[in-house]
């Protein structure tokens, strides 16, 4: 029977599959004391639609070990899409989460699975003594959860990991959600249960670049505020009402200098400047209706949260 449960999202990053592989079944093997870890744990990647030759190797690491499991998708849904996917076909009683690139390495599992079975948690997040990445990533990763945090009223640690393990409760209620827009975090916060978290060592990637850009890291702040708050909404609701007023305010100055006969010669500059403000703020505004408007219209078309191209060793 299947106790424990890893997911792998991949994305044009099946170069580090042996690595990771190895060092995975070397771990396991000491943790639960056998040589053939295949009975108790599967290690189930996800190919989110990789461009590379990530589906030949994950062939290669299929046949080479027998806990290991792989799912391609048709296409590439977003690495908390391919988690999702992960989940949904997960068997374990514990199920956890890593990437590929071990900067949270295998052997920080140990902690993490001592610590949610010795104790009264659903889910039990990592958090690192110290990110070996570069300062910029550092100073961006702070500012979309102290943002993010702030809209939504969630408490996300600023220090938070990719290593995550859950039990089946936890990942059940998981799966009962039916929303396309997705940010495994807010969800997991917003789910409720008993959450824990436990120092683990980061370690620099030894090779090749994350694929995650600025560009993918920013997309997900939006889609992320979007998803959990309507914060947004009522401050352009305040910010649209406040220009009202000022407005307002205007208008009754200009009718006390009409009636006490004070000259009022206004400047052409000052006119062009308050219509190409009010107009950039009514395009904002406009803007930000449209993104939640599109957001409605994801989830009433109601498409399948991802598709399955094939599958190996299910």
């Amino acid at each position: 029977m299947i106790k424990y449960s890893f997911i792998v999202p991949i994305y044009n990053d099946g170069y580090l599959i042996d690595d990771f592989c190895q060092e995975f079944n070397a771990f396991f093997q000491s943790y639960i004391n056998t040589s053939e870890i295949d009975e108790q744990v599967e290690l189930i990647f996800v190919n989110d639609g990789s461009k590379d030759n990530s589906l030949s190797l994950l062939e290669d690491a299929c046949s080479k070990f027998s806990f290991i499991r792989a799912i391609t998708l048709s296409k590439n849904f977003g690495q908390h899409i391919a988690l999702s996917c992960g989940y949904q076909h997960s068997k374990g009683e514990y199920v956890g989460m890593l990437n590929v690139d071990m900067e949270d390495h295998p052997s920080q599992i140990a902690a993490l699975l001592d610590y949610i079975q010795n104790n009264d948690f659903d889910i039990v997040t990592g958090l690192y003594k110290k990110r070996h990445v570069s300062f910029p990533n550092r100073v961006t990763s702070y500012c979309f959860n102290l943002l993010l945090n702030k809209l939504t009223g969630h408490k996300v640690p600023y220090n938070v990991s990719t290593l995550r393990i859950m039990n089946r409760r936890f990942v059940d209620a998981y799966n009962s959600l039916s929303e396309k827009s997705r940010y495994l975090p807010g969800l997991e916060l917003w789910l409720g249960f008993n959450h824990g978290y436990i120092e683990i060592s980061h370690q620099k990637r030894t090779k090749g670049q994350s694929s995650y850009s600025f560009k993918k890291r920013l997309f997900m702040a939006f889609e992320s505020i979007i998803s959990f708050s309507d914060l947004p909404l009522k401050i352009t609701v305040l910010l649209g009402m406040s220009l009202a007023l000022l407005g307002f305010l205007l208008i009754i100055i200009l009718i006390i200098q009409k009636i006490y006969f004070i000259d009022f010669k206004p400047g052409y500059t000052t006119s062009i400047s308050v219509m190409v403000l009010i107009g950039g703020i009514q395009l904002l505004f406009l803007g930000l209706a449209s993104l939640y408007i599109g957001r409605i219209l994801k989830e009433v078309q109601n498409r399948p949260l991802y598709i399955v191209k094939n599958k190996i060793n299910f």
